[in-house]
């Protein structure tokens, strides 16, 4: 009877506990409120096979496409890409996405790894660009285009890369305290409530300052805001849980070694890798990667230095293809 009675009360006070947390996860979810894009250009979705993607495009249809994909972090979409879609719709017709599980695409409750996005990019290039593209990238979401790039050249006119980890040119698997992160996190009451605790706006703000910008006065109320509404849309943590868990990962060190596509690969002088460090990597796999390094600015080189990212964008779509 006594172990009968203390398994009851102990029942209680999980059942309380979890109780507790549904309810803070429940208000969190309610107050982030509704989201919507602040990019200037015709919103479109495109139907996947795991869902929607969102994207936006604008400049006209005769134009060279230019492809913007947003890198990965808590709250990212294509908002990063704000201060580069006006200029570079003068010249080309741009494509701006929100990948699948971030911004205002779909959100699935799938297993997301890396072949799931770089799947999602060859058949949106494939079925809505249509011909060969200029395609940007930012962080982790290189690797994605490296490898489609690789798979399928004809989709590709030429790629730049920013703020490409050089951790993509190495094997790199999720062992089991990964798989346990992962699984944590998607969890539907502590999952969430773990995630809402990483996504809460001091943390966000604290993340993007010490991950994301070398002038902290970039980070406003405003940015902070959009984020994490962004990152608080419903069942936001799965591809969330893979990214963080490691699960995301590709290596592309010989897709970029056999890589026949011209490539640019930009990173800011004030980042946590030296710019000799990181381009000596890519260039050790590629020597014809062109390099380029642009100062005052660490992983958001497109938005801290937005005038010179723009320029540099142009600069390379227009050069001769050697």
């Amino acid at each position: 009877m006594a172990i009968a009675k203390k398994l009851f009360n102990t029942g209680l006070v999980l059942g309380g506990a979890l109780g507790a947390l549904a309810l803070y996860n429940k208000v969190t979810e309610t107050m982030a409120g509704e989201l919507d894009t602040v990019l200037t250009g015709e919103e479109r979705r495109y139907p996947w096979k795991y869902g929607d993607m969102f994207y936006e495009v604008k400049g006209s249809r005769d134009a060279k496409p230019l492809v913007l994909i947003h890198g990965f972090g808590p709250g990212a979409s294509s908002y990063e890409w704000r201060k580069n879609i006006d200029t570079l719709s003068e010249q080309f017709r741009v494509f701006a996405l929100d990948l699948l599980g971030f911004g205002l695409s779909d959100h699935p409750t799938i297993d997301y790894d890396a072949e799931t996005y770089t799947d999602l990019l060859n058949d949106f290039i494939r079925e809505v660009v249509g011909k060969p593209a200029i395609v940007v990238a930012r962080g982790l979401t290189s690797a994605y285009v490296i490898a489609a790039a690789y798979r399928r050249p004809q989709l590709f006119e030429r790629l730049i890369l920013v703020g490409a980890p050089p951790t993509i040119l190495t094997e790199s698997y999720p062992g089991p305290l990964n798989a346990l992160q992962k699984a944590v996190l998607r969890t539907p009451i502590i999952g969430q409530f773990i995630y809402n605790l990483m996504t809460s706006r001091q943390a966000l703000r604290a993340y993007y300052d010490v991950k994301g910008y070398h002038n902290p006065g970039l980070i406003t109320d405003e940015f902070v805001e959009y984020i994490y509404t962004s990152a608080h849309q419903p069942n936001s943590r799965h591809a969330s849980a893979a990214f963080l868990s490691n699960n995301l990962q590709l290596d592309v060190h010989e897709p970029l070694a056999r890589l026949q596509v011209p490539v640019v690969a930009v990173w800011g002088r004030e980042g946590f890798l030296t710019p000799a460090e990181a381009s000596a990597a890519f260039k050790r796999v590629n020597s014809r990667v062109d390099v380029r390094i642009i100062d005052k600015a660490t992983l958001q080189v497109q938005d801290e230095q937005a005038g010179q990212f723009n320029n540099l964008v142009r600069e390379f779509a227009g050069a001769a293809v050697k």
